[in-house]
């Protein structure tokens, strides 16, 4: 199969607006649905795209247009999409025959082999379910589709719904412009991996302001129906600067800004008053009432009344949802903000507004949930997880290093606390740590000295005796950092940090469920692996290691454990390297794993190096045998 570059995201937009204007100018249902389904396949570089349609009986789906098929009808309960209908799931599969749902059959009776596909239902404006995009096979370098392709996919989804919805009924095209701007809107926050339901809650808390505000009910759904475009600048922010954790530099910060202006550039020549409106609010709602916004540093009533509506709108909803640089804030956080801003960031008459109609704010936010993350928790809320905040062996570019997120207040190790846990670092109470190596260890200082004024509790740093004296005398120490064992918490007669050292033979509560204990592991310095019990199944995890004989004794005194998080630093050719270094490669990797061959346990593998990341996937493919390994990055979750 013909490999296919990446979609730019100018190109994106101007796909989006082809199909548009070509579906603009269609009437009848067959016709919509073929360009539709051209638009989902250009959209995620897939090979064949199908959109499936709910029969009115709700018993059946149905396309006419399936790339390389003629016309289908099938029970609403059949294979992988009749699963994805049913389930109200989006469904992501990289190698379809070895998931149980997938029927071969009409593989078998074309000729065609599927390989990687993708699934995402279509909903109404009454969230019923009425159809589905289906895309198979993947052009892309890798093959497999990803979140990028489902983020891109959901945007056809979301236009492609209101689309056969408006055919059906055959209403005016106006409501379809009406949907361009939404679907317009969402492309800059699906870019920024940002909810599609944003631009949603932004376009109705907009109205709610502006009829209270006084503008005429017309005025009022003309800045609805506009809103959604206040970030399309967005389109042309480069990715690495548009999804980077954490703060931006000066410069960063300053191409970021430019994207009031491209959006405002993109569309300030229509003369449809929709898009004179949009142009208005992506160039404005940046600008801040006393003076210190961007473009323009606009004050006060010079700021257009659409810019100060939208920038209230847009704060509240980003406040209170995760982004790739921060997570979501609680509620009273977010109004204690709010009242601060007023005549300063915000007009002082539209605060007053919000806060008289909170509750009605409150009610769209429930309304315009986010249904993608609500059906990952639903999917996964029978399994154990903990995430993985850092993955890798070592610190680079996008790449964060070695620990897990158990809970709330606990993790192993501090390798990648900040940039993925931000202001929630201040809630950690107990660091179990694997050793002293800078890459398991480094964050430590950091969420100490950022989020000081945050804490509330002591830090509990727990490891053997050399890793807490190795990080007493060389790290935490007055001289490399300050010693916060001797400094003492805001408002608080409690120390900032203390030391536990770790029992191996000790089973530690986690909570009324959840237990850890740690067990020997062979590295260069002192080391331990932890075993993570949770609802009568574990997790072990070896951190850094190069034998794994501690390991398969663990596994079998404990039948529980079903799940294993075993290193693999380094590619075979530098073998010496690794054993010197007490690391492991695929080949050692999958020669000390034969005793658990067919024994059942989940393999996932983290620790790489990132500079050798593409070589040694490739040895693990070559090396695993029966083994299914999951290569672990930044932000997984590990499901036991």
């Amino acid at each position: 199969m013909k490999q296919e570059k990446n979609l730019t995201a100018q190109e994106i937009l101007e796909l989006i607006f082809t199909y548009l204007t070509k579906i603009s100018s269609l009437r009848k249902h067959d016709e919509i649905i073929e360009v539709l389904a051209n638009m989902g396949r250009a959209l995620t570089n897939a090979d064949r795209c199908t959109v499936w349609v709910v029969s009115d009986n709700q018993k059946k789906i149905w396309t006419k247009i399936a790339h390389g098929m003629d016309a289908v009808e099938i029970d609403i309960d059949s294979g992988i999409v009749g699963a994805a209908i049913q389930g109200e799931e989006k469904i992501l599969i990289d190698d379809v025959h070895t998931d149980e749902r997938f029927n071969p059959e009409i593989d078998k009776k074309t000729g065609y082999i599927t390989k990687s596909m993708m699934v995402i239902p279509m909903y109404d404006n009454e969230n019923r379910i009425i159809g589905a995009f289906q895309v198979i096979n993947s052009k892309s370098e890798s093959m497999v589709f990803d979140k990028r392709d489902m983020q891109r996919l959901m945007l056809a989804t979301t236009y492609a719904a209101e689309t056969l919805v408006s055919a059906k009924l055959t209403q005016e095209i106006d409501d379809t412009q009406r949907e361009v701007v939404f679907t317009m809107g969402a492309i800059g926050e699906s870019r920024s991996n940002e909810t599609g339901n944003h631009v949603k809650r932004v376009a109705e808390y907009s109205k709610i302001l502006a009829l209270a505000y006084g503008l005429s009910a017309e005025e009022a759904e003309l800045l609805k129906q506009a809103s959604p475009m206040h970030d399309i600048g967005k389109v042309a922010i480069p990715d690495a600067i548009l999804n980077k954790p954490g703060r931006f530099n000066d410069k960063e910060r300053e191409i970021m800004n430019t994207h009031a202006q491209l959006g405002y550039n993109m569309i300030k020549n229509s003369h449809r008053p929709l898009l004179q409106t949009a142009a208005i609010v992506a160039y404005e709602h940046h600008e801040k009432w006393d003076g210190t916004g961007y473009p323009n540093k606009k004050s006060a009533e010079n700021i257009h009344i659409y810019g100060r509506i939208t920038a209230l709108a847009d704060v509240f909803d980003a406040l209170g949802s995760d982004r790739v640089y921060k997570k979501a804030w609680d509620d009273e956080r977010i109004l204690s903000l709010l009242k601060e801003e007023r005549g300063k960031h915000f007009d002082p008459k539209l605060i007053d507004i919000f806060f008289e109609n909170l509750d009605t704010f409150y009610s769209i936010r429930e309304n315009f949930k986010d249904k993608y993350i609500e059906t990952i928790q639903k999917r996964d809320s029978t399994k154990n997880r903990i995430k993985v905040l850092g993955a890798y062996g070592t610190k680079a570019k996008g790449f964060g290093t070695s620990s897990f997120q158990l809970n709330k207040t606990n993790v192993i190790d501090a390798g990648n606390l900040l940039n993925t846990l931000d202001e929630d670092s201040a809630f950690i109470e107990n660091i179990w740590l694997t050793h002293s190596h800078l890459d398991h260890i480094a964050d430590i200082a950091y969420i100490l000295d950022n989020y000081f004024a945050l804490r509330k509790k002591t830090l509990n740093v727990i490891g053997q005796k050399k890793t807490i004296q190795a990080i007493q005398k060389y790290y935490l120490n007055d001289t490399i950092w300050p010693d916060f064992s001797k400094i003492k918490l805001n408002n608080s007669s409690e120390y900032a940090v203390k030391y536990t050292v770790l029992d191996l033979a000790k089973e530690y509560k986690i909570d009324s469920e959840k237990t850890i204990r740690a067990f020997q592991t062979d590295h260069t310095v002192e080391s331990c692996g932890y075993i993570y019990k949770e609802k009568e199944s574990s997790i072990l995890i070896t951190a850094d290691t190069y034998s794994l004989e501690s390991m398969l004794d663990e596994i079998k005194k404990d039948k529980t454990i079903k799940t294993i998080v075993v290193e693999c630093s380094f590619p075979s050719e530098m073998e010496t390297l690794a054993k010197e270094s007490k690391h492991l490669t695929p080949k050692l990797l999958f020669t000390m794993l034969k005793p658990l061959e067919n024994n059942g346990i989940t393999l996932y593998i983290n620790h790489i190096k990132p500079s050798y990341l593409e070589k040694i996937v490739k040895e693990i493919e070559q090396y695993r045998g029966v083994w299914q390994p999951k290569i672990l990055k930044d932000e997984d979750f590990l499901i036991f």
